[in-house]
């Protein structure tokens, strides 16, 4: 953990930083492409398969998600995890909910008797990958399925591997039960994407996949895209914070830690005006590193894909931010408001000192399912209008179409399309 300006970061380190993990995709893409061709010619046959390959062979080992598995589940959490989900299902209901006032766009005139607007209709069908690899990750459950129903998808998939007991851990299935998900498998990595895709003699097809996950994960929804659609390619988490010299280097060092913990390929990134700010931040890592059980994989976050670097100003660190277009942007700033409106590429913005990055994942009720790895320059954070659609209307009087009449055969001409001009000529 060196201090370094940020104008003095050689062209080497610029590119690594930069890239972080998402050049490890195409080094495994031959990988899962094997992978999810295999679930496409063997179904469930080749899903058993490969979780006794990664868990070994577990007789008791079903696809779905029983009944039983859910009850006994419900023994092994205590009431202060099922009231912290509760008020997570208030928050993030409440902000969904908002994205729903402008669905159906309001009629638009672009002549007398011509009419456009827009109508929105829910997904029928969506699968939701839940990541349970280094961790467990009952909040991505809410955060993904409550736009789902809000938007009023139909049906419902969640996939989510299985720990060698041939169960999903018991505090995602009872978040699962509790927001209502009827159709819950115990499936993952590449191939629970490629069960999503193509279906099996269990889990059907669906028509767009919701969720982050490791790189084999991102590396299938990727290859998927040639199929069906997906919400983003979410990959290895991220932050990268702004601070001046009114920021708390403790709160930073926390920040950056939260971030590191997630795995070894999470990129962490402190970007400040105060030499003696970065000091202090990399003595309370230190500090603070060794009181985690995950400091293993913090250490080796920091380590490979960490920045800890000096600017001349906030404006060059706006400059760099933008370029970078972090997933989690924490602005620490005297006047944190100020900055938002230069900000262009962020999945999430979190201002001041005490908008920790852990509220954002948890309990504000905005969405922690954000664009990585650079994609937050063309993706939005996931939110109700991802899990539906929008289609065009428009409608045309005889008096609105002979407005227009005359443009529209004059450019079926051009295009030398006889038929277009005349399924208008023959109106008249």
């Amino acid at each position: 953990m060196q201090i370094i300006k940020l104008k003095d970061l050689s062209k080497r380190d610029y590119q690594r930083i930069t890239n972080r993990a998402t050049g490890n995709y195409q080094n495994i893409l031959p990988i899962v492409r094997n992978i999810m061709e295999d679930v496409k010619q063997n179904r469930d046959k080749a899903l058993v398969k490969y979780y006794k390959k990664f868990n070994g062979d577990f007789s008791d080992y079903t696809i779905t998600a029983s009944e039983k598995e859910i009850k006994e589940a419900y023994a092994q959490v205590d009431q202060q995890f099922i009231k912290a989900i509760k008020q997570m299902i208030k928050n993030i209901t409440i902000v969904q909910k908002a994205q729903l006032k402008n669905k159906n766009g309001t009629v638009v005139n672009s002549e007398k008797g011509v009419s456009v607007w827009r109508k929105w209709r829910p997904i029928e069908r969506v699968g939701i990958y839940i990541p349970g690899g280094k961790a467990v990750y009952p909040s991505s459950v809410l955060m993904s399925v409550i736009p789902a129903q809000i938007a009023g998808c139909q049906e419902i998939i969640m996939c989510s591997p299985a720990k060698s007991d041939g169960r999903i851990p018991a505090p995602t299935l009872v978040t699962a039960d509790i927001i209502g998900v009827k159709k819950i498998f115990k499936v993952g990595g590449a191939e629970a994407i490629a069960a999503m895709v193509y279906g099996t003699e269990t889990i059907p097809n669906v028509y767009k996949i919701f969720g982050a996950g490791n790189a084999y994960v991102t590396a299938a929804k990727m290859l998927a895209l040639q199929t069906i659609s997906i919400d983003m390619p979410a990959g290895p988490s991220e932050v990268l914070i702004i601070a001046d010299d009114t920021a708390y280097p403790k709160f930073i060092a926390a920040d950056l830690l939260a971030d590191s913990e997630h795995g070894p390929d999470s990129a962490c990134i402190l970007l400040t005006t105060s030499k003696e700010i970065a000091r202090e931040t990399i003595a309370e890592i230190k500090k603070q590193l060794p009181q985690l059980n995950t400091q293993e994989r913090a250490k080796a976050s920091l380590e490979k894909y960490g920045l800890f670097a000096i600017v001349n100003s906030l404006e060059e660190a706006i400059e760099f931010t933008n370029e970078y277009a972090p997933e989690h942007l924490q602005l620490m700033t005297k006047n944190p408001e100020k900055l938002v409106d230069k900000i262009t590429n962020a999945g999430s913005i979190f201002l001041g000192n005490y908008t920790s990055k852990s509220s954002g994942d948890y309990a504000t009720g905005a969405n922690h399912v954000l664009p990585t790895g650079g994609a937050a320059k063309m993706y939005p954070p996931l939110g109700v209008d991802a899990f539906g659609k929008w289609m065009q209307v428009q409608k045309c009087t005889k008096e609105g179409l002979s407005k227009i009449k005359q443009t529209i055969e004059t450019v079926a001409e051009i295009e030398q399309l006889p038929a277009h001009k005349n399924s208008v000529s023959a109106r008249f």
